[in-house]
């Protein structure tokens, strides 16, 4: 790959460098997301609990509800015995009357009190008559006192169950009224929950953004180490020019047998070695990173690796970071191969096994021998799941 990369790793230096001193850095003083969880946690816990209260409180308020249905109804029953209480009281009151009156007129037939008097065959049997008389007068009183009496008990009855209905009524109204307090609180609560879910998401951006900012610094000064890294001592005494490395002494289309490479290796392997051989042939394209615009060196790699399901960054500088160092004894087909033309890493191509690999380079998409860029060799990498 030629100097564009180097010089995109410099200038993502410069950018990540001047989003690092222009961001504002999180409060000292400032409550961290998980502090804020953690009271958001308590609150809607004081939610739940009063959750819990009113359904208790409903639980109550069914309760006297149901209460006061019977009530309602035990007064119904006893306002309906009232009213047959006064019938018989009323009758029995006109009996009375009636028989009363017939004694004062002395009239037989119309009471047969007076006949069963007057019938009498004797003293003793007048006497016994006239008990019998007062016998029946006397039950006729007590009768209607008793009657009287149970009035009163049905009026004392319902006085009571009145008392219980008002009774009812007002703690009804006062569960009511709590119900409703415990709700305005719940309310409010559920307010600061939400207030406080808006400030963590808040907060969790800001401490991404921030730990973001750390990994863009930490990753833009690998990448400015590695590019002040002399990696070739005696780069400037190989045959090159601005371009060295890109192929203009490298391999080229025209160089022996350019068919799709035949080599064993992990499914991983072959599958991002296969279809990298598909752009064999094709030229380079500076910054090209899919088939559509064409590829130069990592966006070959990149785009063939994404292909068999492995992710990788875009600058061999960056792909170089990113894999696992390997010796050269150790490189399997599907490895990484990285190069210097002196500072840094500028090109990179996918090993075959056997000294070869295959890149894109300045002649082209090729498979070609490492002999030639072995004086510009950093090298191997392994990307993690592949081999």
């Amino acid at each position: 790959m030629n100097t564009k990369w180097g010089r995109t790793a410099v200038m993502t230096l410069a950018l990540t460098s001047g989003f690092m001193y222009t961001a504002q850095p999180l409060q000292a003083d400032a409550a961290t997301s998980q502090e804020m969880t953690q009271k958001k946690v308590k609150i809607d816990k004081k939610i739940k609990k009063l959750d819990n209260e009113i359904k208790d409180l409903k639980k109550k308020l069914q309760k006297k509800m149901e209460d006061y249905k019977v009530t309602q109804k035990d007064l119904k029953k006893v306002n309906a015995s009232i009213v047959e209480t006064e019938k018989r009281i009323e009758n029995r009151s006109e009996i009375i009357d009636d028989r009363l009156k017939a004694y004062q007129k002395n009239d037989s037939t119309v009471s047969p009190y007076i006949e069963a008097v007057l019938g009498s065959d004797s003293i003793t049997d007048l006497v016994s008559r006239a008990m019998s008389v007062k016998t029946i007068i006397d039950a006729d009183q007590n009768l209607l006192e008793e009657q009287e009496d149970d009035k009163q008990k049905l009026a004392d009855q319902k006085d009571d169950l009145e008392k219980t209905k008002v009774k009812l009524q007002k703690q009804f109204q006062q569960m009511q009224e709590e119900e409703n307090a415990l709700e305005t609180k719940k309310a409010e609560n559920k307010v600061k929950s939400l207030e406080l879910k808006k400030q963590i998401a808040s907060k969790k951006e800001e401490e991404r953004i921030a730990i973001e900012l750390k990994e863009k610094e930490k990753e833009a000064q690998k990448l400015k180490d590695l590019q002040n890294t002399q990696f070739v001592s005696d780069a400037s005494n190989a045959d090159n020019d601005n371009n060295a490395g890109n192929g203009n002494n490298g391999g080229s289309p025209d160089d022996g047998n350019q068919s799709a490479p035949n080599v064993s290796g992990s499914q991983a392997a072959t599958a991002a070695i296969a279809e990298a051989s598909k752009y064999l042939g094709t030229s380079y394209v500076w910054g090209g990173s899919n088939p559509a615009s064409g590829f130069d060196c990592s966006g070959l790699t990149q785009w063939s690796f994404k292909q068999a399901g492995y992710s990788l960054p875009r600058t061999a500088a960056q792909q170089y970071l990113a894999t696992k160092k390997i010796d050269r004894s150790s490189a399997k087909a599907g490895d990484l191969v990285f190069f210097s033309y002196g500072s840094g890493v500028a090109h990179v191509g996918i090993y075959l096994g056997n000294n070869r690999m295959l890149d894109a380079q300045n002649n082209g998409v090729v498979v070609e021998s490492l002999d030639w860029w072995n004086q510009y060799l950093v090298g191997f990498g392994r990307v993690s799941g592949v081999n």
